[in-house]
């Protein structure tokens, strides 16, 4: 399926926040900050590329199971998300040649790219976004709640929740649907519930979230506009029509160069 222009434009925009998510050997999501996620440079529509790298646990997830979903969410808030098949790595040729030039491989201050991962595209959202002056508000109705003290079975560092609670900091949220493929929902408010769990608001922009059929099993990653990221994953429960629970099992850094590191439990 063909990207829109808007939303190939959006995956072209180089400080866009851009996610993956998988599917790991138990049929659970996971999902990963992947920076280099853009259209290739032959011009397919259908087709996205992205660089393999310090992506370990993501590419042992891609080459056990194809089906992904990817997300986009810029400065602006504009927002696209997709679902595709990982069609493999390209270890030479013009899609590893892109990635290698580009500003956010060039200058990185860690090893180099070892390859091109392709998706082909198979189903696509039109363009969407958050109203700016709406997110706080949703943060406060987020930090309303009351979660009656359900905790997950880890308690999150406090240096990682804070970067969840964070107003400017994006959260996608990865689950899977029941055709196998996962999917991805942009997620701006969220609050702590205890020590080890966050409260996710509903908002027009992810109203699919409402759909979900909870409890599931989930993956959260952050991003801060400091290029801050961890991810936890967990499960995802009910709590109210205008929010849900996301009770904390795992917690990592998402960020080199710790990218994949366990930080709770230890």
């Amino acid at each position: 399926m063909e990207l829109p222009q808007e939303v190939s434009d959006l995956f072209a925009e180089e400080m866009a926040a851009k996610f993956l998510a998988t599917v790991d050997a138990e049929g659970k999501p996971n999902v990963a900050l992947i920076v280099t996620l853009q259209p290739p440079p032959d011009g397919r529509r259908d087709r996205l590329i992205f660089g393999e790298f310090l992506m370990w646990k993501s590419k042992e997830y891609l080459e056990g199971n194809p089906r992904v979903a990817a997300a986009v969410v810029n400065t602006k808030l504009r927002m696209a998300t997709l679902t595709g098949d990982f069609q493999g790595f390209e270890k030479t040729g013009p899609y590893k040649e892109t990635l290698d030039a580009s500003n956010l491989m060039r200058y990185n201050a860690y090893s180099g790219m070892r390859a091109a991962g392709v998706i082909d595209v198979r189903e696509v959202s039109p363009a969407f976004g958050a109203a700016m002056i709406a997110v706080p508000f949703d943060f406060l109705k987020a930090r309303m709640h009351r979660t009656g003290g359900g905790n997950g079975g880890v308690a999150v560092p406090r240096m990682v929740k804070e970067k969840y609670t964070k107003l400017t900091s994006v959260k996608a949220l990865a689950v899977m649907a029941d055709d196998g493929y996962p999917r991805i929902y942009p997620v701006m408010a969220a609050a702590a519930a205890g020590e080890g769990a966050f409260v996710l608001q509903l908002a027009k922009y992810n109203r699919g979230l409402a759909e979900v059929k909870v409890p599931c099993p989930a993956a959260l990653c952050v991003l801060t506009f400091d290029v801050k990221s961890y991810k936890v994953k967990g499960e995802l429960a009910p709590l109210s029509p205008g929010a849900l629970l996301f009770k904390v099992r795992e917690v990592y850094n998402a960020m080199p160069p710790l990218a994949g590191d366990l930080i709770a439990p230890r």
